[in-house]
């Protein structure tokens, strides 16, 4: 770990999202980690978001903005205000919205400004992404290698302000010894099921009916086959409907929102990240890794940074039921060569997605800024 900093380095996150996911979670992570360390870390939202929420009982400081648009004025004037009130010496934003107003506040009041990329989705080339990639921030993060060189070769943005830093997790909670006594049984499944996990919102491009019709092809051979659908989200009305149906009937178990993600991938055969677009390097993939637990994957974005096909699991292309239908077979048709590619991908996760390396990473980055 790094040297504590000294407590006059005062950072302001600003997040324009009224949700929570992945990228609202690596925020609020980020800024708990970060306050061990030493520094004063504050975020700037809008108030009926759910990270206002989640920051403020974490015992942060929180400002309410309305940002109401990229191009806003008088949410930019008080920002800058707000920058020079409270002292900030850096400014970290995070999402189109609050990535102008930040960037505008900063400039405006003579601070540096970090941009994050979280997605994998096009940066559309000309003067617009130049402005937000390049020439407002004095560094952009993003959440993988593939993000960092597209806004590079395809974005035109000097590369020596582009910063590759992949979500890592945290090895103190996710590890192969996590406790499972019971927790196969809580959710209806028998020692014997295989189970096929997956764990991430309910939202229409994480693949969930991709894999659900991988599923329904994959039950008719394996009759203990169970799919088990971790998370909350707008697909899950749709997701009930589906899992209720004919023979998926008492086949697919929904959990919601869990806390406990590290035990329910211990119990996981195999975890699954069909997604069809916006990737970047996921939170969810290093995760099972540390676990142990075997990975398949789509191509999607950066997740091919993470999981080498068969080296570190298996990667199918997206939107392809029947290649991950195929994948999925060969999780349980070839046992020894899953758990070597099992064991590579833990020992991989170890040394380049930790949230340790996550935060020194991004750490580096402030310093460099601040010096």
């Amino acid at each position: 770990m790094s040297a504590p900093s000294t407590p006059s380095r005062r950072i302001l996150h600003t997040e324009w999202s009224l949700g929570w996911g992945g990228q609202e979670i690596r925020i609020l992570r980020e800024m708990e980690a970060f306050r061990t360390r030493g520094w004063d870390m504050r975020l700037a939202c809008r108030e009926t978001s759910t990270i206002s929420k989640r920051v403020l009982e974490a015992g942060f400081h929180v400002s309410h903005l309305p940002f109401k648009s990229a191009f806003h004025l008088p949410t930019v004037f008080e920002l800058a205000r707000l920058i020079r009130r409270d002292k900030i010496d850096l400014v970290h934003t995070h999402s189109s919205v609050d990535g102008w107003v930040g960037g505008m506040a900063a400039k405006l009041a003579g601070v540096p400004m970090v941009r994050s990329r979280h997605l994998s989705s096009p940066v559309r080339p000309g003067l617009n992404s130049k402005i937000v990639y390049d020439l407002l921030p004095e560094a952009v993060i993003s959440s993988g290698r593939h993000i960092r060189d597209h806004l590079v070769h395809d974005g035109g943005c000097h590369p020596e302000r582009q910063y590759s830093v992949p979500a890592g997790a945290d090895t103190a909670v996710f590890h192969p010894e996590v406790p499972v006594e019971g927790l196969r049984a809580s959710l209806g499944f028998s020692e014997t099921d295989l189970i096929i996990g997956i764990v991430a919102v309910l939202r229409s491009w994480k693949g969930h009916d991709v894999l659900i019709e991988a599923f329904t092809e994959l039950a008719k051979e394996m009759p203990r086959a169970k799919l088990l659908i971790v998370g909350e989200g707008p697909q899950r009305p749709k997701l009930e409907k589906l899992a209720k149906e004919g023979s998926l009937q008492g086949k697919i178990v929904l959990t919601g929102h869990r806390t406990d993600v590290a035990n329910l991938m211990r119990i996981m055969n195999v975890c699954v990240l069909p997604s069809l677009k916006n990737e970047a390097t996921s939170q969810v993939l290093p995760q099972a890794m540390l676990v142990g637990t075997p990975v398949v994957s789509s191509s999607a974005g950066g997740l091919t940074e993470v999981v080498e096909d068969g080296v570190r699991g298996r990667v199918v292309p997206p939107g392809d039921s029947i290649a991950l239908a195929h994948a999925l077979r060969a999780v349980f048709a070839e046992p020894e060569k899953t758990q070597k590619m099992a064991l590579a991908a833990r020992k991989h996760a170890l040394i380049e997605l930790t949230f340790e390396t996550q935060v020194d990473r991004t750490e580096a980055v402030y310093r460099k800024l601040l010096s």
